[in-house]
C-alpha cells in the first residue's frame, strides 16, 4: 500500500483489525490478474479443472419420478455436486397457466422436498421478471432472516402459452440457523480485504480514481457451511477483487478472485475502421508502429453516422457511453473524425461498434420488453496500459487495453468484450467453472464472428467475415499470414482436447456455434444462441447447455436435428444425457 494512502486510515480502524487478522486468516494461493481475451503470452491466462458432473441424491428419485409423472412428454434433468438436487430441468414440465408469482410458487412448493427448499418459501423473493422472445421468467433470490444468501437463487421459465419449460436451481439448503449479527464492521471487513489484497502483491489496488469499495452482508455457505460474511468488492481499473471476510472473525474465508469477464437520439458523425485495419484494407502486413497515423493508409477509414447520441457532446447514447475513460473528447457539434493516433479514434470505435451490436439484437426481434442487454454500455479506452481488455460483472463497465494495437481500434475486441456483458445481464455471475468459463470466452468469439459477417457485408460489398479473428489487434502477439486472436473453424473435440485454459477451450464451444450458424443461418442462429442463455445457471456444463440450445429452437419452432448432430459430433454427449433430433409436442 502507498503510504499516502495509508495514512488516510485511522490507527483505530488498524488496532480494532489487529485482533481478527492476527487470529487466523486463511492463507490464499497467490492472487493473480484474470484477464480476457486472454493468449500466449498475454496477462490474465487462467486454468482450470474439469467440471465434475452432480449425481442424484437417491432419496430424492421417487420426487422426481413424481416430477416427471406430472410433466407432458420426456424431460431432461441434470443435478447438482454437493446437495444432490436438480440443478436445471428441461422440458413441459406444468399445465398452461398464466405466467405469475405465484404459479411459480405454486409449482416450487409442489416440489419443494426435490429441490430441497424451505417448504414454506418464505426465505424466497422475485428480484427479476424477464420477458422474452421464449417466454416468462422469474428469478427468486434467497434471503436467511433478511440476508441475502450468496448465489441462492432459483428460476422458472414459463413458455408463450404458459407453461413452465425451465427450471434452474442453485438454492443453498441451510442446517441450522445463521446468526444475523456481525461483530466486524463493513469499514472493518473492506480493510481485512485490502490487506489480504496486499499480503498477495495485487496491483493497482489503490487507484485514486476508482470507486469506493463495497462491502454485502451475506450468508456464505461455499464450502458447505452456512456463515455470516462480508463480500467485500474492491475495484481497480484492472481487475476487480471480490473477498469473504467472516462476519464474526474478521478471516478470509475464501482467496481474492477477480470477477472480471476479460469487450430523443441524436446524430453525429465518426470516423471508424471497418472492422479493423487489415478488414478494411485486405493488407495483412499492417503494423502498429506506436498508434501512428502513417502506419494505416486513409483509405482504412470510413466516416459513419452515429446514432442515438444523447446531445451532452460527448460520446454519450442510449446504448454506449465512454464515460468511464479518463479523458474523453467532446464535440458540441458531434462530429467525432479523428484518426488513429488520437485516443478520439477508440472512442468513437468504441461507441459506433457497442451501438451497432445493440441495433443488431433488436433487428433480430429483441425488442421493448424483450430486449437483451439493452442497458447503457459504459466503456473505457486508455485506463488500462496492457495489451488486454475486460468486461467487469461488479462496475458492468468494458476496459479496453491500450498495449500494443490499442483493444478499442479493432470491432472484434469492441464485440467479445460486449458478449460477456450479454451474459451477465442473461446469467448473473456466467462463466464460474472450466466448461462456462470456456463457454463465455467461445460465445465472445462467436459473437464477433457473426457480427462482422453482418457489418462486413455491408460495409465490403458482401465480402464475408473471415473465421479469423482480432487481425489488427493480433498483430503485435501472433505470427502468421494473416494473424488471427483464434479462429471460428477449429476441430477441437470434447472432452480429450480440454486444456483447463477458458479461451483455449473456448474454440471448442465457438466452432460448434459457427457449424449452427452455418446450419440454421444467422438469424435464426442468433437468436437461439442469445436466447438460450437465459435457460442456463452460471455454472453450465457444454452438455446443458447443448439442451438448452435445442429447447430455444423448439421454443422458437425451429429443426433442431442438424444442431443435435454437431452437438454429438463433437462430443457433448460424453458422459452427458443424450441429445433429442426432434422437438417433443406435448
Amino acid at each position: 500500500m502507498k503510504q499516502a494512502a495509508r495514512s488516510r486510515l485511522s490507527n483505530l480502524l488498524y488496532l480494532s483489525l489487529a485482533f481478527f487478522l492476527v487470529i487466523g486468516e486463511v492463507m490464499p494461493t497467490q492472487a493473480s490478474e484474470a484477464g480476457d481475451l486472454a493468449s500466449p503470452g498475454k496477462q490474465g491466462d487462467v486454468h482450470h479443472p474439469i467440471q465434475p458432473a452432480g449425481k442424484a441424491d437417491p432419496s430424492l428419485l421417487p420426487l422426481w419420478a413424481v416430477l416427471e409423472g406430472k410433466a407432458k412428454g420426456k424431460i431432461t434433468g441434470f443435478w447438482r455436486p454437493g446437495p444432490g438436487s436438480p440443478h436445471t430441468v428441461y422440458g413441459v414440465l406444468s399445465e398452461t397457466a398464466r405466467p405469475s408469482e405465484s404459479s411459480a410458487r405454486r409449482f416450487l412448493s409442489e416440489h419443494a422436498q426435490l429441490f430441497k427448499l424451505d417448504p414454506t418459501l418464505n426465505d424466497l423473493s422475485v428480484t427479476r421478471q424477464t420477458e422474452s422472445l421464449i417466454g416468462t421468467q422469474f428469478v427468486f433470490e434467497q434471503r436467511h432472516h433478511g440476508i441475502s444468501v450468496y448465489d441462492g437463487q432459483i428460476k422458472v421459465l414459463f413458455d408463450g402459452q404458459g407453461r413452465i419449460r425451465a427450471v434452474n436451481n442453485s438454492y443453498v439448503p441451510l442446517t441450522g440457523i445463521v446468526d444475523p449479527t456481525p461483530l466486524v464492521s463493513s469499514g472493518q471487513a473492506v480493510e481485512a480485504g485490502r490487506i489480504h489484497l496486499e499480503r498477495n502483491q495485487t496491483q493497482g489496488l489503490l487507484d485514486e480514481e476508482v470507486p469506493a469499495p463495497i462491502a454485502n452482508l451475506v450468508v456464505y455457505a461455499e464450502d458447505g457451511t452456512p456463515t455470516l460474511a462480508w463480500e467485500v468488492i474492491h475495484h481497480t481499473w484492472g481487475p476487480t477483487w471480490q473477498v469473504f471476510i467472516d462476519g464474526k472473525t474478521g478471516h478470509v474465508l475464501k482467496p481474492a478472485q477477480d470477477l472480471n469477464r476479460y469487450a430523443t437520439p441524436i446524430r453525429g458523425l465518426g470516423q471508424v475502421f471497418v472492422t479493423n485495419a487489415i478488414v478494411a484494407t485486405g493488407d495483412p502486413s499492417l503494423r502498429d508502429n506506436k498508434d501512428a497515423a502513417s502506419a494505416v493508409p486513409s483509405s482504412a477509414y470510413k466516416t459513419v453516422v452515429l446514432e442515438r447520441l444523447l446531445g451532452t457532446g460527448y460520446l454519450e447514447g442510449a446504448y454506449a457511453s465512454s464515460s468511464a475513460s479518463k479523458k474523453r473528447v467532446y464535440s458540441p457539434t458531434h462530429q467525432f473524425l479523428f484518426d488513429r493516433s488520437s485516443n478520439g479514434f477508440s472512442e468513437t470505435m468504441g461507441y459506433y461498434f457497442l451501438d451497432f451490436a445493440q441495433q443488431r439484437i433488436q433487428a433480430l426481434g429483441f425488442t421493448d420488453a424483450k430486449s437483451i442487454n439493452a442497458r447503457q454500455q459504459a466503456f473505457s479506452i486508455d485506463r488500462s496500459p496492457k495489451d488486454n481488455s475486460f468486461y467487469s460483472p461488479s462496475s458492468r463497465d468494458i476496459t479496453f487495453g491500450t498495449g500494443g494495437v490499442d483493444d478499442a481500434e479493432d470491432a472484434e475486441m469492441i464485440w467479445h468484450e460486449y458478449g460477456h456483458s450479454i451474459q451477465d445481464y442473461l446469467v448473473d455471475g456466467f462463466g464460474t467453472t472450466a466448461e462456462s468459463g470456456a463457454m463465455g470466452e467461445g460465445f465472445g468469439d462467436y459473437w464477433s464472428g457473426t457480427l462482422g459477417e453482418q457489418y462486413n457485408t455491408i460495409s465490403l460489398n458482401g465480402v464475408p467475415e473471415k473465421v479469423c479473428l482480432a487481425e489488427w489487434d493480433s498483430t503485435t502477439y501472433r505470427t502468421g499470414t494473416p494473424t488471427c486472436l483464434r479462429r471460428l473453424d477449429g476441430t477441437k473435440h470434447y472432452p480429450e482436447d480440454m486444456v483447463g485454459e477458458v479461451h483455449d477451450d473456448g474454440e471448442m464451444w465457438s466452432s460448434v456455434l459457427w457449424l449452427i450458424r452455418a446450419a440454421l443461418g444467422a438469424d435464426r442462429a442468433d437468436r437461439v444462441i442469445l436466447q438460450h442463455h437465459i435457460l442456463l445457471p452460471k455454472d453450465a456444463t457444454f452438455n446443458m447447455a447443448g439442451h438448452a440450445l435445442i429447447e430455444t429452437a423448439c421454443s422458437l419452432k425451429y429443426p433442431v436435428s442438424a444442431m443435435a448432430s454437431i452437438l454429438r459430433a463433437r462430443g457433448f454427449e460424453t458422459n452427458g444425457t443424450p441429445f433429442p433430433d426432434a422437438c417433443q409436442v406435448p
